[in-house]
C-alpha cells in the first residue's frame, strides 16, 4: 500500500543530517507551542472558567492517557504500511483539526461546552497516540544512536525554553483580558486553541517535509498475537512496566489538580500560577544537564531512586499550604515546591524514559514501548478520574491534629495538619507512590550500579549541583543562551544528556 509522502530519500550524508535534524527541531518547536497553549495550567483555566465540576476536570485530565491504548493498533498499522512518516502526518493532521473545535466550547453554552471541549480534546490526543507510536519509531531509526545525548538534549533544552517564555507571556496576556474584559474571560482561551491549531499545522507541514528512514522488509512477518506477548513474556521488562504504571497512577492521582486547587482555593490569578509554574521549567531545565551526568555515571535505576522520592515529598508537601498559620508565606513555600518539583521530574522522566528504551531489544522496540506507554496510560488514565471523585467525596469532609497550649490566662493552639478536599488527595496520592518506590527494587538494569557506598556519593553530588543553582553562577547556567545554539555543528558538548523518546505534541 502506497501513502502520500511515502520515503524516496533518506538523511545520509551530513548534509542530509544536519537538513534532518532541524526539521526534527523545529517540529518540536510548533508542537511544543500548540501543547503549551492547550494542556496543563491553560486547560484547566479553560474548564475552571467553563464552570466544569471536578468529575469532568478529572475526566479530561485522564483522556490523554486512556486513548494510548491506540498504540496497539497502530503498531499494526506500522508493521504492515512501513512507511512511519505518512502514518505520522496523516494521523496528526486529523487530530490537530479538532482544536479548531475545542475553541467553539464557549459558544455553546456551559454545560455543552464542557462536553464539547471533552470530546475535542479525546479525538486530538487520539490520533496524537497513532502519530506517537509510529514517531518513537521513526525516530529510534532516523537519529544515529552516536547523536542521541547530543540532539535529545538540546531538543528537550529548545522546548523547555520556549514553552516557558511563551507560558508567561499568555498568562499575563490572559489576565490582562479578564481585566479589560471581565464579563467574557472563557473566549481568551477559545483564541489560544485557535493560534495553536495554526502551530500544530506548521508542525505537520515540517513533519512532511522530514527525510524518512525506511524500514526494512520483514523477512517474516511475526503474528500480532507473538507481537504484543514478547514485552510481557520478558520477567525483567514486565517489573518495569509495573513500576512505571504504579508510578504514573500515584502522580496522576493528585497532580492534574494543583492548578485548580490555586485557582479555586487559594485564588491565584493565572499570572501567578504561571511564575511558579515558570520557576519549576526552568529548575526542570537546569536539572537536566545534571541527571544526564548521573545517569551516565551511575544508572537509570539510580537516579530513579533519588527523583521519585523527592517527588513524593514535594507532593506530600502541598498538603501543609492549607494549613492557617502558613498562609502569609504560602507563595513561598510553593515557590519551594515547585522548584523541587521541576527538579525531580526532570529526573524521573529522563531515567524513566531511557530505562524503557534500554530493556527494549533491538528491533522490538516499537511493540514493547508501546505496551509500556499502553499500561502505563492505563493506570494513569483511571488516577485522575478516582482523584476527581476523591475530591468531591472529600470536599463535606475535615481531618485535623494539632496541640493546644492552655495557662491561667490563655490558651494557644497549633494546628500540625489539616486536611481536607484537596490536601487529603495530596496526601493519599504520597502515600500510594510509596508502592511504587517498592516495585523499583526489583527491576534490574543491564548496566551501572545501585551500591549503596555509591549512591551516597550520587545524593552528594546532586545535592552540591542543586545548591548552586541558588547561586549567582548557578542563575546563569539556567538563564544563559544554550551552548549548542552557539556552537558550531561539530562541537561536543561538555555535559552529555541521555535521550527521552517521547512522541510529538499532538
Amino acid at each position: 500500500m502506497k501513502l502520500p509522502w511515502r520515503t524516496r530519500t533518506t538523511a545520509t550524508s551530513a548534509t542530509g543530517t544536519d537538513r534532518t535534524f532541524r526539521l526534527v527541531l523545529y517540529d518540536a518547536l510548533a508542537s511544543e507551542a500548540m501543547s503549551t497553549l492547550t494542556s496543563g495550567v491553560f486547560l484547566a483555566g479553560y474548564l475552571v472558567d467553563l464552570g466544569a465540576s471536578n468529575l469532568a476536570i478529572g475526566v479530561l485530565a485522564a483522556v490523554p492517557f486512556a486513548v494510548q491504548f491506540l498504540q496497539l493498533p497502530a503498531v499494526v498499522l506500522v508493521e504492515r504500511i512501513r512507511s512511519r512518516r505518512a502514518i505520522c502526518a496523516w494521523s496528526a493532521g486529523v487530530g490537530r483539526l479538532f482544536l479548531f473545535v475545542a475553541a467553539l466550547a464557549p459558544f455553546v453554552g456551559a454545560e455543552m461546552g464542557v462536553i464539547l471541549l471533552i470530546a475535542a480534546v479525546a479525538v486530538y490526543q487520539a490520533m496524537a497516540a497513532i502519530a506517537g507510536c509510529s514517531w518513537n519509531s521513526w525516530m529510534r531509526d532516523l537519529v544515529p544512536e552516536t547523536e542521541f545525548g547530543r540532539f535529545f538534549g538540546r531538543r528537550t533544552a529548545a522546548t523547555t525554553a520556549l514553552s516557558t517564555c511563551l507560558a508567561l507571556v499568555c498568562g499575563l496576556f490572559i489576565d490582562r483580558w479578564k481585566a479589560l474584559l471581565p464579563g467574557h474571560p472563557v473566549y481568551v482561551y477559545a483564541c489560544m486553541f485557535v493560534f495553536s491549531g495554526v502551530m500544530g499545522f506548521i508542525g505537520v507541514w515540517l513533519l512532511a517535509i522530514t527525510p524518512d528512514q525506511p524500514m526494512p522488509e520483514a523477512a517474516e512477518r511475526t503474528p500480532t498475537r507473538t507481537l504484543f506477548a514478547m514485552p510481557f513474556r520478558d520477567s525483567n521488562f514486565r517489573r518495569l512496566m509495573i513500576f512505571l504504571a504504579s508510578w504514573n497512577f500515584a502522580a496522576n492521582l493528585a497532580a492534574p489538580f494543583f492548578v485548580v486547587y490555586m485557582l479555586k482555593t487559594i485564588g491565584y490569578q493565572m499570572s501567578t500560577i504561571i511564575v511558579l509554574t515558570t520557576a519549576s521549567q526552568l529548575s526542570n531545565l537546569a536539572a537536566l544537564g545534571l541527571w544526564g551526568t548521573l545517569i551516565d555515571r551511575f544508572s537509570n535505576k539510580a537516579v530513579l531512586g533519588i527523583a521519585a522520592p523527592l517527588f513524593l515529598l514535594c507532593t506530600l508537601a502541598w498538603t501543609f499550604t492549607g494549613l492557617a498559620w502558613v498562609q502569609p508565606a504560602v507563595f513561598f513555600i510553593l515557590l519551594g515546591i515547585h522548584v523541587l518539583m521541576g527538579i525531580a521530574t526532570a529526573g524521573v522522566a529522563l531515567a524513566s524514559g531511557n530505562i524503557a528504551m534500554k530493556l527494549s531489544p533491538a528491533g522490538q522496540a516499537t511493540s514493547y514501548l508501546a505496551a509500556n506507554s499502553v499500561v502505563s496510560a492505563t493506570c494513569a488514565s483511571v488516577a485522575p478520574i478516582i482523584g476527581g471523585l476523591c475530591a468531591d467525596f472529600f470536599s463535606a469532609r475535615d481531618l485535623s491534629f494539632g496541640f493546644t497550649w492552655k495557662s491561667s490566662t490563655d490558651a494557644v493552639s497549633l494546628q500540625v495538619l489539616d486536611f481536607h478536599a484537596w490536601t487529603f488527595l495530596f496526601g493519599m496520592a504520597a502515600i500510594v507512590g510509596l508502592y511504587s518506590l517498592h516495585r523499583l527494587s526489583s527491576v534490574q538494569e543491564t548496566a551501572g550500579t545501585t551500591d549503596p557506598l555509591l549512591l551516597r556519593h550520587l545524593l552528594l553530588e546532586a545535592r552540591r549541583s542543586v545548591q548552586s543553582m541558588s547561586s549567582a553562577a548557578g542563575l546563569l547556567r539556567i538563564v544563559r543562551m544554550p551552548a549548542w545554539v552557539a556552537r558550531p555543528r561539530g562541537g561536543r558538548p561538555a555535559v552529555r544528556i541521555e535521550p527521552t523518546l517521547g512522541w510529538p505534541k499532538g
